[in-house]
């Protein structure tokens, strides 16, 4: 079929003006889902978020509540830690979800009766405490068995349940928002995605008819097409992935900062304590002093107070490790990655000589392959790497039997899969994905680290365009598997870099 030139000069522009249109109309569409799939999901975190602080708040009470029945009981002053630390923390955890709960569409007259019952807990608590070290027991007792507390805690349970309904509610909603969203956004790229193909196939059906030369520039378009979705797919995956990760990451550093800082905090009781003995010493007369109060004072000041400073030394030492690995970490994710020819066997065998003098205290060896690939990638990066699974496969070397380290390498499909294997001793199968998380570890605790040299190798791995995998046998070794663009340059768009 010859179609006519003025025919095909009105065509042309009119089927490319049509594809801009759908494609911009493409573009508004997915904009809107993605936003909208941002959008529940912030929702979705901030309500599961709610919750989690919620049951910390109703937590809290429990420990008090313990911790005077146990003072009631005993009359010991060591119970009454948890109960100060509640009080201390209460106030301030409810105010942190209370803008939280009216968002949720918790209704102010559900939050003002539970902050009235929260204080009205806590001040018979206080109470009876007040009352028991007055030496008022059977009062005390009496306050308890008149069941007000118990009431209280009930109605305070009876919210919690409450808002853990409404946040379960908003969590399920939001989800399946996100999983509607989702799909009509691969509804409208795979639509939009056809009816570009047959629009541009149109346009190049009539530039086919008239000029030869535009046969190379449709083949071209149509692969770009044909390419498209799967390009879309890998970016989804990643971006679901990193989310993932992000949540993970947060709970682990949250709960990792928080162990040193809650023996910080336990330790200050402790200084209290001390502080107090040693001052009711000081302020008795000479003349009411004996040997066993003096005794108490001196170990309060002597071994006491020193020993709660070492431990708050510790714990603050333990958390500005934990702070200065983080931003290591942070620093390398944002740090620019270079495109430099490299040979890895040259690179490693670089690698090998500044870790010698571990293979030397160690006694184990590392085997290069002599066919490890050429690649185009960033040289620093792949340093760190390698330098991490070496170390770890020295540092887990098993002491009884000789140590080889063999490293091989090939490249398939324009990806470099690098193999590192020891015969060490291994990895316990349930914590082969365990060992990639921060501040985690496998197996026993006996060598020096702080668990953060796997995550960063996988940030580091992925950010070169691929991943990092691991099989073990217990006893028996470990190899790990690099695996990454063997050019860096063929990552662009992908978002790894």
């Amino acid at each position: 079929m010859v179609i006519a030139r003025p025919a095909f000069s009105r065509a042309v522009p009119l089927l490319l003006m049509a594809g801009a249109i759908l494609l911009l109309a493409v573009v508004l569409v997915s904009l809107r889902f993605a936003n909208q799939t941002r959008q529940n999901s912030r929702d979705a975190l901030e309500a599961a978020g709610l919750n989690n602080r919620a049951l910390l708040l109703f937590s809290l009470m429990q420990d008090a509540e313990t911790s005077q029945r146990g003072y009631l009981i005993t009359g010991e002053e060591k119970y009454l830690a948890p109960f100060k630390r509640a009080q201390a923390l209460v106030n301030l955890q409810f105010t942190s979800i209370t803008s939280d709960m009216m968002k949720a569409g918790i209704s102010d007259v559900t939050i003002d009766r539970l902050k009235r019952l929260v204080d009205d807990k806590l001040g018979e608590m206080r109470k009876t405490i007040a009352t028991k070290a007055a030496g008022k027991d059977a009062e005390a007792v009496a306050t308890v068995r008149s069941d007000t507390g118990k009431m209280a805690m009930d109605e305070i349970r009876e919210i919690m349940t409450r808002i853990k309904a409404v946040t379960s509610n908003i969590g399920f909603q939001k989800g399946m928002s996100l999983d509607d969203a989702a799909r009509w956004l691969l509804i409208s790229i795979t639509g939009g995605a056809v009816l570009l193909v047959v629009l541009v196939g149109g346009a190049v059906y009539l530039a086919v008819a008239h000029a030869r030369q535009l046969e190379a520039a449709r083949k071209a378009l149509a692969e770009h097409n044909e390419m498209l979705e799967e390009r879309i797919g890998q970016r989804t995956q990643f971006l679901q992935r990193a989310n993932r990760e992000l949540q993970s990451y947060s709970y682990i550093v949250g709960h990792d900062l928080r162990a040193p800082l809650v023996n910080i905090m336990g330790f200050t009781s402790e200084l209290e304590r001390a502080a107090a003995i040693f001052a009711g010493y000081m302020k008795k007369s000479p003349a009411a002093r004996d040997a066993l109060t003096e005794k108490v004072a001196l170990e309060a000041v002597d071994v006491d107070i020193p020993e709660a400073l070492g431990f708050i030394r510790s714990s603050m030492r333990r958390m500005d490790d934990l702070i200065n690995e983080i931003l290591r970490l942070a620093r390398a994710g944002s740090r620019q990655l270079s495109r430099d020819p490299l040979d890895l066997a040259a690179l490693l065998a670089e690698t090998v000589a500044n870790l010698q003098h571990r293979l030397d205290e160690s006694g184990a060896s590392v085997v290069l392959s002599s066919s490890l690939p050429h690649v185009v990638s960033d040289r620093l990066a792949l340093q760190q790497i390698f330098s991490n699974l070496l170390d770890n496969a020295i540092k887990y070397a098993d002491p009884s039997r000789p140590a080889p380290i063999h490293v091989s390498g090939t490249v398939i499909d324009g990806n470099a899969a690098i193999e590192v294997a020891d015969n060490g001793r291994g990895i316990a199968e349930r914590d082969l994905e365990r060992i990639f998380e921060l501040f985690r570890r496998s197996g026993p605790q006996d060598r020096p680290g702080e668990g953060i040299g796997l995550a960063h190798v996988r940030a580091l791995v992925r950010r070169l365009g691929g991943d990092v995998a691991v099989r073990s046998v217990l006893g028996e070794g470990t190899t790990f598997t690099v695996t990454f663009a063997a050019d860096i340059r063929s990552t662009k768009g992908r978002g790894e870099t």
